[in-house]
């Protein structure tokens, strides 16, 4: 019996030692500078074996105490003693370029991260931390371990860390990548500039090394003192004996060179990784060189030294501030803009050279002459955004561009059947994403699914504001998920939006009050309704609900199947925040507790209940028909079964009417020579009942 004892305790220490030896290890962590700041990326390094479908990823962004977008790692399968890569939406252009040597990533918002923000790899059967970079519920804005526009590597032979270990990683640090990589017109990619990928050994590493972290080559921003960082390795620094020169305590110590371009040249010792500032002055190029040398002061055996040039970039007085843009008229035309960028810090002897989009023409203040005023922006088009860029002339770095991003001159009210091809909303040019993963919001069989919790998405349709009472409606089904929604579920889809980050009209998806599967309630600035329906809903069954907005009192108001302003509705309100200006109307993805999917179609948006009730799916023309389509002559034919007076408008997937007249009688030809070939919606309305049909003009 003792022998099968220490036989199976002997196993069990092989296979426990075995498992300590198998893990997943953060090895270096990315944030770009092309655009978008992207590419972003993680490098995971497998030690051993290891079986991915165990761990899952979490990010804690900002200034967040608590862990969040969880990302199975499973679809990495089994990897061994290889380097797996974590990466975001947008950043496959900057992946190309910059890492051509990575053929294949893992794309997920988890790795949506600023390079102040922490990431870590749990198991994911109990949630331990297996690796982590960032310190836990810090904001890493001004930390020694930032990676805004630069990167971290770990150092050969750590890890992994259950939690953060700083004294394990190598910093770039911040803005190392600022400006350079092949994306930016640089000769050298950001793979280069990092020293490569899949570097990491298990082997800690034999190699007297030194690296300068800080100042980075380039131009610096505006300053009057740079302070060295460094990190040496494998390296055991002397003492000063007092007389400043070494002791002979360690190995021997740091000489130092520093070059003003043009100028004078200082020398001295150091015998300690923290190094004093550094004075410098603005439009002065510097050469610094740090050597290890041995006690004697002699360089090594093999040299270790490193060089960097830097430039302190002039000071760039000129600040931008608000910017607005102003439809010059709202038709359902392309309509002309206007716009204007304030500023501060003018007159101050620096001429600044605007440059605008051709067609373009720039009045208002003069920043060369006036310390403060606003620069105004006339002759732009509706739809084409105006990039504005503002550089300043000698003993000044200002190099400064601004979007003026044009406004929606869409007069209301507006209708939007989601008759799209299949895919991404924001693919259409009446959408347009404000927050959250682009792309995630999907049109399938002419309806857009708002699916709650991960992927999210928050996407708008803009208009022209208008003043008073604001609607919206929507036909809109929650798909069973099999489950009543729960009694702590409360999230809002849909809403109304000003120009900022404003809601109202939220329209919430909430428990049932009774039995039933759920219900509805609606809610002003509040994110969990102010107010319940008293009637329960059920799921994979069609509702129609009208919301409107009082943009002077801040109060809401829901129906639902309502034909008639006059029956039963229920109100939200907060009197905190009238006379809110909305501009848009948004759908929204957001984390729910049961995250229920639910399919939006026939939206209105107008200034009375009237313009809003009508859902398409419940009035059709009877007897509707068009030939042929697609239409290869510029003539087709409608037909209905009255000969009652009908109203014919088609409009462009932008919204806009390019096209419209009326008849009577059974049947007409109509004439489209004058519109171009493209797709477009096609809208009858006979006895107050709509038709609507999908167009191809080729």
């Amino acid at each position: 019996m003792k022998k099968n004892y220490f036989f199976t305790l002997l196993l069990t220490l092989l296979f426990t030692g075995l498992g300590f030896g198998q893990s997943p290890i953060i090895t270096a962590i990315v944030d770009g500078d092309c655009t978008g700041g992207n590419p972003k990326l993680l490098e995971i390094y497998a030690k051993g074996t290891v079986d991915f479908t165990l761990y899952s990823l979490e990010n804690q962004t900002n200034a967040n105490t608590t862990w969040g977008n969880t990302q199975d790692l499973s679809s990495f399968g089994t990897v061994t003693d290889a380097f797996v890569y974590v990466s975001t939406s947008g950043s496959s252009v900057g992946l190309a370029s910059d890492f051509p040597s990575i053929k294949s990533v893992l794309e997920t918002g988890t790795m949506n991260l600023n390079g102040d923000d922490r990431i870590r790899i749990i198991l994911s059967s109990d949630s331990s931390v297996i690796d982590q970079y960032g310190v836990e519920g810090t904001d890493g804005d001004g930390s020694t371990w930032e990676y805004k526009d630069s990167y971290a590597k770990r150092k050969n032979g750590t890890g992994p860390d259950a939690g953060f270990n700083e004294s394990n990683w190598t910093f770039g640090g911040v803005s190392a990548l600022n400006t350079l990589g092949v994306c930016q017109g640089g000769s050298d990619s950001f793979e280069t500039l990092i020293g490569g990928v899949g570097t990491y050994t298990v082997a800690a590493s034999t190699t007297t090394t030194l690296t300068i972290n800080s100042p980075n080559a380039g131009d610096l921003a505006s300053t009057t003192s740079v302070t060295p960082t460094i990190t040496i390795e494998n390296f055991t620094l002397s003492g000063d004996n007092g007389s400043g020169a070494s002791d002979n305590a360690g190995d021997g110590y740091i000489k130092s060179t520093f070059e003003t371009q043009g100028g004078s040249t200082e020398n001295a010792d150091f015998f300690s990784t923290t190094l004093p500032a550094i004075t410098v002055a603005p439009g002065n190029t510097y050469t610094l060189t740090l050597e290890l040398v041995d006690n004697a002061g002699a360089s090594l055996s093999t040299v270790v030294s490193e060089t960097v040039t830097f430039s302190v970039s002039h000071p760039c007085d000129l600040e931008l501030g608000s910017i607005s843009t102003t439809c010059n008229a709202s038709t359902s035309g392309l309509d002309g803009y206007t716009g204007t960028i304030a500023f501060t810090g003018g007159d101050t002897g620096t001429t600044y050279t605007i440059t605008v989009p051709a067609g373009v023409t720039i009045g208002g203040d003069n920043p060369d002459s006036m310390a403060t005023g606003t620069i105004t922006f006339s002759g732009m088009t509706e739809g084409t955004n105006a990039e504005i860029k503002i550089v300043g002339g000698a003993n000044s770095s200002c190099d400064l561009t601004r979007t003026l991003y044009s406004p929606a001159c869409y007069p209301l009210p507006i209708s939007e059947d989601f008759t799209y091809t299949d895919g991404s909303l924001i693919n259409n040019p009446l959408w347009n994403n404000f927050s959250g993963t682009s792309g995630d919001l999907m049109v399938s069989s002419n309806q857009v699914l708002v699916q709650h919790g991960t992927p999210s998405e928050d996407a708008q349709i803009q208009f022209t504001a208008v003043s008073g009472s604001i609607y919206y409606a929507i036909d809109f089904t929650v798909v069973d998920p099999k489950s009543p929604i729960p009694g702590t579920d409360n999230e809002y889809f849909a809403m109304f939006k000003d120009s900022g980050f404003g809601f109202t009209g939220r329209l919430d998806i909430v428990p049932p009050t009774n039995t039933g599967d759920f219900s509805v309630g609606i809610a002003t600035d509040a994110s969990t309704a102010d107010s319940v329906w008293a009637t329960d809903l059920s799921y994979d069954v069609k509702y129609r609900a009208t919301v409107k907005y009082d943009q002077d009192k801040n109060i809401a108001q829901l129906w639902i199947d309502a034909t008639l302003e006059t029956e039963t509705s229920i109100t939200g309100a907060d009197l905190d925040d009238p006379g809110r200006s909305i501009v848009s109307f948004a759908l929204r993805q957001s984390d729910s507790n049961l995250n229920e999917g639910i399919l939006v179609d026939n939206l209105r948006i107008g200034t009375t209940f009237s313009e809003t009730t009508l859902s398409v799916g419940n009035t059709e023309v009877a007897g509707f028909a068009t030939y042929p389509n697609p239409i290869t002559n510029k003539r087709f034919t409608i037909s209905t079964a009255s000969s009652e007076s009908k109203q014919l408008a088609i409009f462009n997937v932008l919204g806009k009417k390019v096209f419209s007249t009326s008849f009577s009688g059974l049947k007409k030809d109509i004439d489209v020579s004058t519109i171009t070939s493209g797709v477009y919606i096609l809208k009858v309305i006979e006895a107050g009942k709509t038709a609507t049909k999908k167009l191809v003009i080729r």
